[in-house]
């Protein structure tokens, strides 16, 4: 398992969509729960697709588990349209959700972290890592879907440009 997608970030991912559920107050948090911790299930088998194959795989193990069957369809319409790449709109406030939840995994001092471990992981040129914050993680901000997902981007926003103009110094 990739450690920049592992149980940790499923954890994290987890805590962020209960705190910003929390100020949203009609989401459903069961949803929100496995979605949270099933978004990134396939990442390790298909990197490019995880997000609809992993929609898939969740699918069939809540179908197993006897998770009550309405809430099936919704869980995997979260995890579908989560990834950054995907370029979907959430639609339903769970979706919303999820995806400020997972972007506000890729921001601040643990997404810069996550950043440079991939790269290197990879055995990629530090370059590549700091492409990457003009590439997507300073986009992230723009893209919040909630009002509290905006406030915590905000913070997390200006950490990363007063690391990287550290950085840069």
């Amino acid at each position: 398992m990739d450690p920049t997608h592992d149980f940790s970030h499923a954890q994290r991912v987890h805590s962020l969509c209960m705190r910003i559920a929390g100020r949203e107050k009609r989401a459903d948090m069961e949803i929100l729960f496995a979605a949270a911790y099933l978004h990134d299930i396939a990442y390790a088998k298909d990197y490019e697709n995880h997000h609809l194959k992993g929609a898939q795989m969740a699918g069939r193990i809540l179908r197993r588990c006897n998770f009550p069957a309405g809430k099936i369809p919704p869980i995997c319409s979260c995890i579908a349209k989560h990834r950054f790449s995907a370029a979907k709109k959430g639609e339903t406030i769970e979706e919303k959700i999820l995806q400020d939840a997972d972007k506000l995994d890729s921001m601040g001092a643990i997404g810069i972290a996550r950043c440079y471990y991939w790269t290197g992981q990879r055995k990629l040129p530090m370059r590549v890592a700091h492409a990457h914050f003009g590439k997507k993680l300073l986009r992230l901000l723009s893209l919040m879907n909630t009002k509290e997902g905006k406030r915590i981007a905000k913070e997390r926003h200006n950490y990363m440009q007063e690391f990287l103009a550290r950085l840069e110094d």
